[in-house]
């Protein structure tokens, strides 16, 4: 059987290719200046049609089959060229002139329309291959967190995830390769997030709804990390990249490798990691108020022990490719703050006057099996009026269990796929857009004492559309989306005994025998579905050569997430006690066995971008405004939920004992309405050739009514001073993080700190890039405590750490 039926039956069994006269597309690539654009990439849009231009600027294609021809011009120092050419039939000459910019321009695969950062509509980062190597850190959160916008979870080194616009959680969407990761870190903040940026090629962060692409669960923003694990293009010879280095502050391993090659019409991927680390030093003492015996200058349970392999094989030819790749990754890790106390009796016949011992268990470990399997495919002009249609498909086999110490406490596992489908149509009186279906389903269980949400299966079904065009200097563009959400909980029982939280001896009385009372239900939940519906509108504005400015308006609809829902115990993680949507909870605690109905949220949103990208230097200024209606959030109830007591009886005495453990504050989910609002900037002079100063800062502001929000960043600014020649690159930061005072009851501040951290890097002259590395963080040995971690008085930052490394790329 033939490739092209072969792919045409993995991607659209349905559609014909149409037949075309053979033409040869031509032509050159000039700056501004009239100097030649070397190694400008030249696409033509619906084909496998793609070329380089030569030291004279120059391209070529030969035996163009298709009938509709789009050239795409892309360059990372120039502003993106196209020239939508219509139906041909003779042979073309295209000549381009491109605009330089001083920022580095990239293609934003997760944007269905494949636009450049300074022709997004919306703020959007993209963190190239180069500058990810240099940040590259054990968490995902922890690698991205100086992305103006962006701060981090911070679970301890071992776990913590990207807070965009002080949304994070359900809010955020974190995608491979635009596919969700269907892992379990949007539950708990002590769950790492499964994705793997180590291979990346880049990351890109869309801040601000993200919602008509990736639905509801991307109201706050997307992260998309973006690889090569399915090939689109056969290399033309082997290549791949091996690193190895060491690091100080945790006595930390790490290693990884990737290679590319192909032959023919087939191409395959592999790429795998190691990484292991002790406990993580620390300048002080773990606990913001310490214990007389806690131990100074280490963070207990900080360990990680982490394995990832992943290999892909594609069939590419003229008419599309069609690949498959497999991960699988096994991951070992400990959770600061995250420890279990039990109380051991000595037996009969011991020396009288020996008292109960309290022992701590060791801490708490995850160890996480996961096995990915991802397909894509795309078939260039399938038919009359498509340009190309793409899919994508994963399926997602997760699982981890809680050990408390040898014993397997607390096990989650959820088994997701998820599944995309686009059609691009060629340019209809100027527009240029893309439908597209996508279905989500997930399978998700906890069994254990830590399992606070029900088993639950999540299914969505979306369709949206994007048009976007181009009128003279401004792009335009508008889309729409509409999904729907089913939750199916399984039945489960629920009890609350609580008291407030400045309850005293005072009031024993009152209180007394009340906890004898019964205070649990057995739950049986209906199918909750929801039909969310996204609207959006933007232009990107070049209103004098270099300067531009974006404005998108958009009202977005979200669908409470399965644990904003059904949540109904205690989360040890966040150390609360959540109480769901669902349940009908008076002041005093009382869960009534009525359940109640939830509305979905519903947000407005205003951003305004300005962006500098010519001469000597360039900025971004973002500010956004978001008033959101039926917002749902976690309101502390000054109630604490209460473990049970034990009565113990010596010599004829009768004493109660104290709580097995410390209760948990009780937190509710509600709904209200809210603002968010705030302003990200970012900017750079180069002062010479290879010296170049980079600003940037951040700031947030959420409220309920007259109350903040919880766990909102402070203001941040930073600064970095970078040296860039042939073969050395140096730099050195510093990042100012103010103390967090603007806090949600029963929340405690953080104050502000310092962190300076400086790189340099050499590349070794030779046939290959062989290059050595040192980096150092946290110079200062700061006592860092981040106001977003639900931990941060239990876990500081690490303390001075350097690294040392070696990378070879061939």
């Amino acid at each position: 059987m033939k490739n092209k039926t072969l792919i045409g039956l993995a991607v659209m069994a349905a559609l014909g290719s149409p037949a075309a006269m053979a033409t040869v597309v031509k032509g050159t690539v000039n700056n501004q200046q009239g100097q030649p654009v070397k190694g400008a990439e030249v696409r033509i849009e619906g084909s496998k049609e793609v070329t380089f231009t030569n030291e004279q600027g120059q391209y070529q294609f030969d035996n163009v089959k298709i009938e509709h021809i789009h050239l795409h011009v892309y360059s990372s120092e120039y502003v993106h060229g196209d020239n939508d050419l219509g139906n041909v039939s003779t042979d073309q000459v295209v000549d381009f002139t491109l605009t330089p910019v001083s920022v580095e321009n990239i293609v934003v695969t997760a944007s269905v329309l494949g636009s450049s950062v300074l022709e997004s509509v919306t703020p959007v980062s993209v963190i190239g291959q180069d500058q990810l190597r240099k940040i590259q850190a054990e968490t995902l959160g922890e690698t991205l967190k100086k992305t103006p916008g962006v701060h981090s979870t911070y679970f301890g080194p071992v776990s913590s995830s990207p807070v965009i616009r002080g949304n994070d959680g359900p809010r955020v969407k974190i995608v491979q390769n635009s596919l969700d990761v269907s892992d379990v870190s949007r539950i708990g903040p002590d769950h790492n997030v499964a994705a793997n940026s180590s291979s990346a090629t880049q990351v890109e962060i869309l801040r601000g709804p993200a919602t008509l692409q990736y639905g509801s669960g991307a109201i706050g923003g997307v992260v998309n990390v973006v690889d090569q694990r399915i090939p689109t293009e056969v290399p033309a010879e082997l290549e791949g990249e091996v690193e190895a280095n060491y690091a100080t502050v945790n006595d930390g391993k790490y290693g990884r490798f990737n290679l590319n090659g192909g032959q023919n019409n087939f191409a395959f991927h592999v790429d795998g990691y190691s990484r292991k680390t002790g406990n993580a030093d620390i300048p002080g003492f773990a606990s913001a108020e310490p214990d007389e015996d806690e131990e100074r200058g280490i963070l207990e349970n900080s360990q990680m022990d982490t394995t990832n392999i992943t290999a892909g094989l594609s069939l590419i030819d003229d008419e599309g490719y069609f690949g498959f790749a497999v991960e699988k990754l096994d991951n070992l890790y400990g959770v600061p703050g995250h420890h279990h106390h039990h109380e051991e009796e000595h037996e009969e016949g011991e020396e009288e006057g020996h008292e109960e011992e309290e022992h701590e268990e060791e801490g708490t470990r995850l160890d996480v099996d996961m096995t990915r399997y991802q397909a894509a495919g795309e078939w260039y002009s399938p038919m009359a009026g498509l340009s190309t249609v793409k899919f994508a498909a994963s399926y997602t086999d997760y699982e981890h269990v809680e050990l408390e110490g040898d014993e397997v406490g607390t096990r989650f596992t959820n088994k997701g796929s998820d599944m995309r489908l686009t059609a691009h149509h060629k340019d209809i009186a100027d527009w240029h857009g893309v439908i597209g279906v996508q279905y989500h389903n997930s399978d998700y269980t906890a069994d254990g004492e830590e399992a606070f949400t029900p088993p639950t299966e999540t299914q969505s079904a979306a369709i949206f559309l994007i048009e976007q065009k181009k009128v003279g200097s401004a792009t335009f563009e508008f889309g729409g989306r509409i999904e729907t959400t089913e939750y199916t909980a399984q039945d489960m029982d629920f009890e609350l005994e609580a008291e407030e939280l400045d309850h005293d001896e005072e009031h024993e009385d009152e209180h007394e025998g009340e906890h004898e009372e019964e205070h649990g239900h057995t739950f049986s939940f209906d199918e909750y579905r929801f039909v969310s519906s996204s609207l959006s509108a933007g232009v990107n504005w070049e209103y004098t050569p270099g300067y531009s400015l974006a404005v998108t308006l958009s009202r977005n609809e979200r669908a409470p997430s399965q644990q904003e829902l059904f949540s109904a115990g205690q989360h040890l993680a966040t150390q609360t006690f959540e109480v769901g949507l669902v349940f009908d909870m008076d002041e005093e605690g009382e869960v009534s066995d009525t359940l109640k109905p939830v509305k979905e949220e519903v947000s407005t949103n205003l951003d305004v971008t300005f962006r500098k990208f010519s001469g000597m230097g360039g900025y971004t200024f973002s500010f956004f405004y978001n008033d959101a209606s039926d917002y749902i959030y976690q309101s502390a109830t000054g109630l604490i939920a209460l473990s049970e007591h034990e009565e113990h009886e010596e010599e004829g005495v009768e004493e109660e004992a104290e709580h097995e453990e410390e209760g948990l504050p009780v937190y509710y989910f509600r709904q209200a309405d809210a603002k968010l609002y705030g302003l990200e900037a970012e900017g750079f002079i180069d002062v010479t050739n290879t010296l170049r100063v980079s600003l940037f800062g951040d700031y947030i502001r959420a409220k309920i009514d007259s109350e903040d929000l919880p766990r909102i960043p402070p203001l941040r600014l930073g600064s970095t001073l970078s040296y860039q020649d042939e073969s050395l690159s140096a730099d050195v930061s510093i990042t100012w993080y103010d103390e967090q005072d603007k806090v949600a009851s029963y929340e405690t501040t953080t104050d502000s700190y310092t962190m300076l951290d400086a790189s340099v890097e050499y590349i070794i002259p030779g046939n290959y890039e062989w290059s050595v590395y040192a980096r150092a963080n946290n110079l200062l040995d700061e006592e860092a405590r981040v106001h977003t971690s639900f931990i941060k008085d239990q876990a500081p930052l690490p303390g001075r750490n350097f690294t040392v490394g070696t990378r070879l790329v061939f």
